[in-house]
């Protein structure tokens, strides 16, 4: 018996092992390796606040922009402000403003972005609905962009599409695809 002990001993101490380090990693705390490159993700590191006001003024697109939110977090490189629960408000100069409400969203600081997720509703001053999943406002071009499908609805008209490209600036609309139109008979003649 010692004889066979002896041979097999190098066995028992590899088993032994294997068994001391699955008892250490299952003691080990989980950790999240989730990337903060998404709205989700980038909420769980970096400086969390609450009930934040944000404000950007563009003077080249001569468009403000205000950011309310319930959460927010700031990453830590302070390029990247997630936030839930928000209202975003787009004011141009001289133009109706818009204003987006949703679940999530992000700014990125570098590539001057808004991300917005989570059941939009938008309105505009001058009497319009929009309704999405998705958006992302890109400060540099003045312009409200999804690929998702849309509807917006006003005094005037109604359309549902797939993709919006509203550039508040200048005051123009484009659906690209799906697009069904319902035009309201007290419209104004031309």
């Amino acid at each position: 018996m010692i004889l066979s002990l002896r041979k097999h001993w190098p066995l028992i101490g590899i088993g032994l092992l294997g068994i001391l380090v699955s008892v250490h990693l299952s003691r080990a705390p989980k950790q999240n390796t989730g990337s903060s490159s998404g709205t989700g993700a980038a909420l769980e590191k970096g400086l969390k606040l609450e009930d934040i006001h944000y404000s950007q003024d563009d003077p080249d697109h001569r468009i403000k922009w205000f950011l309310d939110a319930k959460e927010a977090i700031l990453s830590d490189d302070k390029q990247v402000i997630s936030f839930r629960n928000f209202k975003l408000r787009l004011e141009p100069e001289n133009r109706p403003r818009v204003e987006l409400e949703g679940e999530k969203g992000a700014f990125h600081r570098n590539s001057g972005e808004i991300h917005l997720q989570g059941g939009l509703r938008g309105s505009t001053d001058d009497g319009y609905r929009i309704v999405t999943e998705s958006a992302v406002y890109s400060q540099k071009k003045g312009c409200l962009e999804t690929h998702d499908p849309v509807k917006i609805t006003g005094p005037f008209f109604s359309l549902e599409g797939r993709g919006l490209l509203l550039n508040v600036e200048k005051e123009t609309l484009l659906i690209p695809s799906d697009v069904t139109a319902l035009i309201d008979k007290g419209l104004p003649a031309l």
